[in-house]
């Protein structure tokens, strides 16, 4: 165990900096308040700090705890996996379903061949049971009903299989397809986007398949994986020489100061860039001060923006390779938000590459995302950062609005600790939050994830 003093102006500042520096494997020991400077040996004048001594494990270094962390969360997916594989089944027990299939088949995928023509009497057919003769008159007006559907145009009749829900019903046959579609229409996926996916996954399904849970849920996995895009690297497409500027907007409450802090402790502590903190938001002097504690932390450049000839300043002298800047939390509605980008963004040079990430939070409804997102296309932005994840109960909304509207995942914050409940954005871990949403407690963050 090494033992380290951290000296800061208060206890928060001493625990922040214990966090940042040396993870959560640090332990506190010691407390206490020390006075440096004074007059003639006396404490007139003294500052008086605050001075914690704690336990660090040796030799962990940070990329160390860094890979072994993300070992731990792909062993505990690895082992969530096992546990819900499928039990084997004998033949035995395969048969009744063969059989219910096979029964189901008949009414619903072909027209039943016409009776053989017999020779009755009449007291035959006076004998058939009533009930028997409603059957038999209901199952033949369908067969009759049939042909009319086949001679509707294809576009007609999938807009048909769309909107009635019945048809919809019949188009396939296991109660687990129908159970995820119903549950993904109930969690907020619209109705038409949960149907596609369920449709290719009947498609895709052996009649075998579609009897277990398990098979059915990780088909429909797998689709929703393929419907993802993801680029975490913040850099991904800038030429060579260029500055990274990233405009982090959002509205309000979606978390933009604590991600830009995980953001600014990921390329820096871990990555070893140089990186510059700026914020727009003059209006909560919290945030500011929050802001600066942690680029005081970290010893990076910190700049509050306050006019348009300071900023440029600021920017000319700044020799950062990434500059991150947290916007104010304006209402997406007011026209003044989208002048005041253009004007900030103007401030910058042929030499910087200005991107706008949209910074969304996962607890909130289809139509407020939806809003959001197409709200902030009049500034422009391809990448998001979903945010508050531990915080939502289903994921289902967000990621058919990433696929509909052609938007890229760049990082996944799963809570409020800086700086490590943050990880690079995953296809397979959206894609199983959506099927499993009991798995998002399974989910642990790490601000120093390795490269790829």
């Amino acid at each position: 165990m090494d033992f380290v003093k951290i000296r800061g102006k208060d206890i928060q500042d001493c625990f922040m900096q214990m966090k940042m520096k040396y993870g959560p494997e640090a332990h506190v020991y010691e407390q206490r308040v020390v006075t440096e400077g004074g007059l003639f040996g006396t404490n007139f004048m003294a500052k008086k700090y605050v001075e914690i001594e704690i336990g660090v494990p040796e030799q962990q270094t940070s990329k160390e705890r860094v890979e072994k962390k993300l070992q731990d969360l792909k062993e505990l997916l690895r082992q969530k996996s096992h546990e819900e594989a499928p039990k084997k089944k004998s033949l035995n027990d395969i048969k009744p379903i063969l059989q219910r299939e096979k029964e189901k088949e008949k009414p619903i995928f072909m027209n039943p061949p016409p009776p053989p023509v017999e020779m009755e009497t009449e007291e035959e057919q006076e004998e058939e049971d009533g009930i028997d003769q409603d059957y038999v008159y209901e199952e033949e007006e369908t067969v009759a009903i049939q042909p009319e559907k086949e001679e509707i145009g294809l576009s007609i009749k999938s807009e048909i299989v769309r909107k009635d829900s019945s048809l919809i019903k019949s188009s396939y046959d296991s109660i687990y397809l129908r159970r995820l579609k119903e549950r993904f229409v109930k969690e907020g996926m619209t109705a038409d986007y949960a149907e596609e996916i369920i449709l290719k996954a009947d498609k895709h399904l052996s009649y075998i398949d579609k009897a277990k849970s398990s098979a059915v849920n990780e088909k429909v996995a797998h689709l929703l994986e393929e419907r993802i895009s993801i680029d975490s690297d913040l850099f991904s497409r800038t030429s060579r020489g260029k500055r990274k500027v990233i405009f982090l907007i959002g509205p309000t409450g979606s978390g933009k100061t604590t991600t830009i802090a995980k953001l600014a402790a990921k390329y820096f502590l871990h990555m070893g860039r140089m990186v510059s903190l700026y914020t727009t938001d003059n209006y909560r002097i919290a945030a500011i001060e929050q802001l600066k504690r942690y680029a005081d932390t970290m010893d990076i450049p910190f700049h509050a923006i306050k006019d348009m000839r300071k900023f440029k300043e600021n920017l000319h002298r700044d020799g950062s390779e990434l500059i991150l800047i947290d916007t104010a939390g304006y209402n997406h509605k007011n026209p003044d938000f989208y002048s005041k980008m253009e004007m900030y963004t103007e401030a910058f040079t042929d030499k910087d590459s200005v991107e706008n990430m949209l910074v969304i939070s996962a607890t909130a409804s289809y139509s407020n995302i939806k809003s959001v997102m197409e709200t902030y296309e009049k500034i422009g932005y391809k990448r998001m950062i979903l945010t508050k994840m531990d915080e939502a109960e289903y994921l289902s909304s967000i990621l058919e609005l990433a696929d509909t509207h052609n938007k890229v995942f760049s990082y996944f914050s799963i809570g409020q600790e800086v700086p490590f409940d943050i990880l690079p954005a995953s296809k397979k871990i959206l894609s199983e939050l959506v099927v499993y949403p009991e798995k998002v407690k399974d989910i642990r963050g790490e601000a120093f994830s390795v490269s790829s």
